[in-house]
């Protein structure tokens, strides 16, 4: 973490509950408004360790559940996660409870739907936007490139789960780790 005071937990779920009141859009949206409050605003970490626990929120389940439970441990252990997943969770599950009363009511309102299609491109954007920060201050050379490309033709082509491509690039980093580990062996 980079901060060196104890964050508390009342601090965290005003974060969470926020990010939950926020995160319409799901998924990546949710990820670039938790990067925003978490590794930008409050500093509680740093972009390399928030883009280890995305890479874990992937494995199983919900990744914004999954980033949420782990950002609170990190930053508090188990009452920090359990903190940060029931506040972010608190205001979706209570609009789906209400939006799902009312769509059993009013079944079809052709408002909604185009108000849905106006928020498209701007979840678009975050994601995008998110995406970019991440790149920003990492090395891009050829190798990047190639495995962004690869990862999209996997995703796009062969319809790859996100839970294989980060297993393979697990894979993938641990192999150049063992070879590169090799070559020192061999200098020393």
């Amino acid at each position: 973490m980079i901060t060196d005071k104890k964050v508390s937990l009342i601090e965290i779920a005003k974060v969470f509950f926020t990010v939950g009141v926020m995160g319409f859009g799901g998924g990546m949206a949710i990820i670039s408004l938790i990067q925003e409050f978490c590794v930008v605003r409050k500093k509680w970490m740093s972009i390399e360790e928030f883009s280890c626990a995305i890479a874990f929120a992937q494995c199983w389940g919900s990744r914004t559940v999954n980033l949420s439970i782990f950002t609170g441990y990190q930053l508090r252990g188990i009452n920090g996660a359990i903190v940060a997943v029931v506040a972010f969770l608190t205001p979706c599950v209570t609009l789906v409870i209400i939006l799902s009363a009312l769509y059993m009511n009013f079944h079809k309102i052709p408002s909604l739907e185009a108000i849905l299609k106006g928020v498209r491109p701007v979840v678009i954007a975050l994601i995008l936007a998110t995406a970019f920060k991440m790149a920003k201050n990492r090395v891009i050379n050829f190798e990047f490139w190639f495995l962004i490309l690869v990862a999209l033709l996997c995703v796009v082509f062969l319809h790859l789960r996100a839970f294989f491509l980060v297993f393979s690039a697990v894979l993938y980093g641990y192999i150049k780790f063992l070879i590169s580990r090799g070559k020192l062996n061999e200098n020393s």
